[in-house]
């Protein structure tokens, strides 16, 4: 990230993520060992014809290693999701959200999250099985969209918005369904909360993905609906370390 974040963030007194990941972690690994499974005992192959199976099952092989017996009893939204953070292997070890609540959390600044673990695990099971099954089919017959998820993390490191979204409109891997649960609906809830948060007083530096904040209804139009001026900081790198990343 640029030389303005770490400034930026040091002058909050707040800083909130969609989670806190600072304390969620045991309580979000219990909550994914609960939502990740197929419900009644059904396994993955169930919602597939032989042939889609056959293709799905030699993608989560070559992919997933010793998580590959795990998923034949997930929900295939996890298995995507896998998949694709595979592709990304190589990346860093912390997350940046993680990253950044921790650094937080050092300096003696309130961390928080906008949601509950609870809530972002309902999201996911709002999106019925079928969907998640297509999606996952479509995702194996595209080879993970490589090329667009390459083309996503440059529009990222770029902080065009617009590339990004663009990139995520042409690909078949955002059914309406898994939109409305997992974009719209937790939008207009971020939203309020951040509302909220402002007119305590303090400022407050939120660490949202980059996925909340384009479009109509995301993010940015929305606070900007709620009556606040939101201008873009573009962000740059001169090369050089913060000092306090090298302890």
């Amino acid at each position: 990230f640029g030389d303005s974040v770490l400034p930026a963030l040091d002058r909050c007194a707040v800083v909130a993520g969609e989670l806190d990941l600072s304390t969620a972690g045991m309580e979000l690994g219990m909550a994914l060992l609960t939502t990740m499974r197929m419900e009644d005992g059904k396994k993955l192959e169930d919602l597939y014809r032989p042939k889609e199976w056959k293709r799905i099952d030699a993608a989560i092989q070559e992919n997933m290693g010793f998580m590959a017996p795990m998923a034949m009893s997930m929900k295939p939204f996890f298995v995507v999701a896998l998949l694709t953070e595979n592709l990304m292997a190589g990346d860093r070890p912390q997350v940046l959200d993680e990253h950044l609540q921790y650094r937080a959390k050092a300096n003696g600044q309130r961390v928080l999250g906008i949601e509950t673990v609870k809530e972002q695990m309902a999201a996911v099971d709002a999106i019925p099985i079928p969907v998640q099954a297509k999606m996952l089919l479509d995702h194996v017959e595209h080879d993970g969209y490589a090329g667009d998820l390459d083309a996503m993390l440059d529009a990222y490191a770029d902080q065009d918005l617009e590339a990004l979204m663009a990139i995520t409109e042409r690909t078949e891997g955002m059914p309406d369904e898994l939109e409305h649960s997992l974009l719209t609906e937790r939008n207009t809830r971020m939203v309020h909360r951040m509302d909220s948060l402002i007119r305590e007083g303090d400022p407050v530096f939120f660490l949202i993905g980059a996925a909340h904040l384009p479009r109509t209804d995301g993010l940015i139009a929305g606070l900007r609906t709620a009556g606040y001026a939101v201008e873009p900081v573009v962000s740059r790198w001169n090369g050089v370390k913060d000092p306090a990343e090298e302890r």
